[in-house]
Formats: C-alpha cells, structure tokens, sequence
C-alpha cells in the first residue's frame, strides 16, 4: 500500500541538513502522522467530500484512482484510494468500516463492505465489460481476506489488498462512490447511525487527432475529463495547439475543474526543445501551473496536462457555450532543471517552473534513477522547503510507483528558495542512511515577452473558414450541370474573390 506523508512537530527548528541518520529515525518513530494526497492535484481522477461533524470536530472522504488518467484501453487495472479523515488536522480516522457503492449513472455496479485499520483504504479494481446482465452489479466478484471481526467485510493491509472484478470503470464518464462508514477507531464500536459520503471519479475519454508540422503527420491522443473536444489543430505560424471544447456556463458552480491530457509524440519537431508552456482560455492568460510537460511518464510520448480549477473559470465565462484554448511554447523557457547525484549511484532530476504568480505556488517535478539509468520504482523519498523568510515545509515517506512526481508548492513570495530532497529507500527496505542532496531555487516574476503575446493574440481564436454564399454553391453545381454558362460561373467567383472569401 502506498505509504503516508509524515510530518512531525518535533522537526520544528531543525534543519535537513543538520539531521543525523539517528535523528531521522527519532524523528520517525515520533511523528505526527498526516496525510497528504501522494500525486499532483491537478492529476488526481477523483474528489474530496464536503466535510461533516463528527463527535467534537469534522471528517471527510476523499476518493481517487491512481494512475489519474486511466482508461481501460491503456491500463489493465487501476487502484481505488479511499481516505477517511479529518480535514483541519488532516490526520487519518483509524480502525474504519467502509461499506462502498460504486454507480455508473444511475447504475450500481459493486457493493462491498471493507474494514482498514489506518484509514486508507486500497482497493484494486479489475474492470471487465463482458457483463450481459441487465443489473450490472450481478456481473461484480469480490477477493480479499475476510476481516476476523467485521462481518462480510474484506481487510485492506499492506500485504492484501481487496480485489473488485467486474463492470467497473470500464466506460468513459462519471463514477459515484457513495461510501458510508459504519464504523470508526475500534473495529467492534458502530457509530450512532452511518455516516454518508459521496464523490465523483471520472474516467476520460479518448480522441485520437491528426495534425500537421513542416509535411509531417503525427497522431495526437486527447484524455477528456469533461465532454470531448470538438476541435483540434495546430498552427504553423505560432507553433500553437488550438482547440475548442463545449461547455455549459449555466453549471459552472458545479464544476470543480476542466482538465485535459495531451500525448504529443516524442518525435513531434517543434516541440523537441520545449520545456514550458503559456496558454489563454477564451484569450484570458491562465495561470502557470495550470500547464506541466511531462517527458518522462511515457517512453514514446511528452503528455501536456492542462487543467484549470473553478475559481479561474468563473473569469473565462462569456456568451458562447464553449471554451478556446491556445497551448503556446515559451520561446525562453521558465523551468530550471537540476541534476542531484547520490552516493549510492543513484541520480534525481529535478525540475521547477520558476515564474512567480499571483496563486503563490509553482510546479516541482522529481525523477529518480537507479544506478543503471532507469526510473525507480517504490522509491521512498522526502523533502524539506525553505522559503526567503526561512519557514520550511518538510514531507517525508513519499512513495513513487514508477519514479516520478510532480505536485505544486508554495511560494509565498518571490526570492531565493532552498530545498534538499532526501532519498529513504526502496518498497519497505530503508537504506542504510538516508541520501541528501540540496539546491537552490530562485522564484521570479515573468512578464511574458510581447512577441509571444502577438503570437497568442493571433492564434487565440480558433479560426473559421468563411462561410461561402449558398448562390454560390447552388451556382457551382448548376455550372457543372450544364444549366447556367461559363460566364455566369465566372461571376459568382469574382464574387468571392471582392469579398476577400477567396484569394485570387
């Protein structure tokens, strides 16, 4: 199971660099457990719940797949994360008894009770469309060890995680996990009545898009969070993606984010020495995070994420029922990219997009490789920031599935930042010690230079063909039929070209 972020008060005054191993072991045992969301928010395929009272403060549930982006086309399998806890300490309710529904619309596709003990709860969910029955949740098996105390219930535990086999998550669209916990902090106690939670999982939809640079045809695959994009292309003159999606303004309070994937082919020309982006909704500049390049999830593919949350949208809104969107390379790039090299041969590539923003966060990637050059997999690691102020942020015992992490940080002002990232170890195995390595980073304002803001202006609407008189048509066909002369036909295409519809 994927391993908690720990911070612990007892660091407080204590720098990174200043800490003995023993020290981190002290400090382990010792910690304060909380815990954080392990991946890029922006990349999460799930939700947290509206917080409720519970005893003398508040709990709630929080719900994501992991990969972010699956779909059953790409992935086999994909896990259920779901996490009770509470939202002003952030710290997790224990000894918990789920009883989870999952819908598809209106549709109940499984039903299970589960028991965890550290409040995270891990269910692997094997997605099959085979079922012919008219009641999906008929087609649904379930696996597992049977809890010893809870009834009917499966245990979630490091060492077995509980399978959900079925028609689940095996369509594009959005999923309701309705998860009522019955019972919390000691496996015999019930709570008074169940407590209700739901939340929303959205499985993307796919589109594959042609475009073409310099001749060249490359395939473009768009992962759709909302409703799928009407129109996509790419424009030479600005080196720009362009597209257009539906969007109904109408619900805007009730949408959370609009979020996008595009894998753009590795051999893709014009963005070979790419590193960042700009973008403009509706020909509004979004923020800096709201694009990260990712260039090492996929061997064969770069995957731009894009993604902007509420609070922005409400400043894009206007009378079309859709959203423009131009994704622009920077010509001068804003992230900085630092090589870490570790005593055990290991290496981290470190990345951070430098600019400054009113939403006083950046973007930090990590990419850990082990000594023979390959992303690491169930790497434990950590890190401490120190701002310009000398406040440090520290997180430790971040897992990596496959190496990488990407997540956004706070940066309350501009300025010299320091960061050290420590290496734990691999799976549950610690090293020896742990590894640290150190790097400075400096946040500064960025004012977009005004030859990409005339590029921008240029390619910010996606461009429409003149529309061509149905004379016109009508006049066409007709020439060809015979019915009308040359000299009419020649007529209607001096027409065109006054009206600046057609070039001479």
């Amino acid at each position: 199971m994927i391993e908690k972020l720990k911070l612990s008060m007892i660091f407080v005054g204590i720098t990174l660099q200043n800490m003995t191993s023993k020290l981190w072991l002290f400090y382990i045992i010792l910690a304060l457990t909380i815990t954080f969301p392990l991946s890029f928010a922006q990349h999460h395929s799930g939700q947290q719940a509206p917080p409720i009272s519970f005893g003398e403060g508040e709990v709630t549930v929080s719900a994501f797949l992991i990969p972010a982006d699956f779909t059953p086309e790409k992935y086999s399998n994909a896990n259920l994360k779901i996490r009770f806890f509470d939202p002003v300490t952030n710290v997790n309710i224990e000894s918990v008894s789920y009883r989870v529904q999952i819908f598809y619309g209106t549709q109940l596709v499984a039903n299970q009770m589960f028991f965890d003990k550290d409040g995270d709860l891990d269910i692997k969910i094997q997605p099959r469309s085979e079922c012919q029955q008219a009641e999906l949740w008929k087609c649904t098996k379930y696996y597992g060890d049977v809890d010893p105390i809870v009834p009917n219930a499966l245990a979630s535990t490091p060492s077995s995680i509980p399978v959900i086999s079925g028609p689940v998550f095996v369509n594009s669209g959005q999923y309701t996990v309705k998860t009522d916990i019955i019972g919390a902090k000691n496996p015999k106690t019930q709570t008074t009545q169940d407590i209700h939670f739901e939340t929303i999982v959205i499985i993307p939809n796919e589109q594959q898009f042609k475009i073409t640079a310099s001749g060249t045809e490359y395939s473009i695959l768009a992962k759709n969070f909302q409703e799928s994009i009407t129109e996509l292309h790419y424009d030479e003159s600005s080196q720009s993606i362009i597209f257009q999606m539906p969007f109904n303004w109408d619900h805007l309070e009730h949408t959370n984010f609009v979020k996008n994937y595009f894998e753009i082919p590795k051999n893709f020309l014009p963005f070979k020495n790419t590193d960042s982006f700009y973008g403009k909704v509706n020909g509004i500049l979004i923020l800096p995070k709201d694009l990260h390049y990712d260039k090492y999830s996929d061997k064969n593919t770069n995957i731009i994420h894009f993604m902007i949350n509420n609070e922005e949208l409400k400043q894009f809104k206007n009378s079309d029922s859709k959203i423009n969107v131009v994704i622009t390379p920077e010509s001068q790039s804003s992230i900085i990219t630092e090589e870490l090299l570790f005593d055990n041969g290991f290496k981290a590539l470190v990345s951070y997009d430098s600019r400054y923003s009113k939403s006083k966060d950046f973007v930090f990637s990590i990419v850990i490789f082990d000594p023979k050059g390959n992303t690491s997999t169930d790497m434990r690691y950590g890190y401490g920031l120190t701002d310009p102020s000398g406040k440090e942020t520290v997180a430790f015992g971040i897992i990596l599935p496959n190496g990488i992490d990407t997540r956004v940080l706070d940066a309350p002002v501009e300025g010299k930042y320091m960061m050290q990232v420590a290496l734990l170890g691999i799976g549950h195995d610690d090293f020896k010690k742990p590894l640290f390595q150190k790097f400075e980073l400096n946040i500064v304002k960025s004012e977009m230079l005004k030859s990409e803001m005339l590029k921008s202006e240029v390619s910010s609407t996606v461009i429409t063909p003149p529309t061509i008189p149905k004379w016109i048509k009508n006049n066409a066909g007709w020439w060809a039929d015979g019915k009308i002369d040359d000299n009419s036909f020649i007529q209607g295409i001096q027409f065109l070209i006054k009206e600046g519809i057609m070039n001479p």
